[in-house]
């Protein structure tokens, strides 16, 4: 267990994991911009666009399932430790 642990460290400080992928040698940063500046989109015009009222919606009920499921599990939970 020592040894591989020991392997695993000197692998990891000498270097011996694959190059990033990204790199191409000429240490030239890309000009497209891949994330918008903020305030540089457009407002939504229909339910369905991004940051309009479907995915609010969407976002609501993910939120409300998320914390039923909890307390449906703390409700389960309290009832299996009570003693009957």
């Amino acid at each position: 267990m020592r040894r591989a642990l020991l392997a695993l460290v000197l692998a990891v400080t000498l270097g011996l994991t694959a190059p990033a992928a990204a790199q191409d040698g000429r240490g030239e940063v890309p000009t497209q911009d891949i994330i918008p500046e903020p305030d540089s989109g457009e407002a939504p015009d229909e339910a369905g666009d991004r940051g309009g009222a479907l995915q609010l919606l969407l976002l609501g009920v993910v939120v409300l399932a998320v914390a039923g499921g909890g307390w449906h599990i703390a409700r389960q939970a309290r009832r299996g430790r009570t003693p009957a």
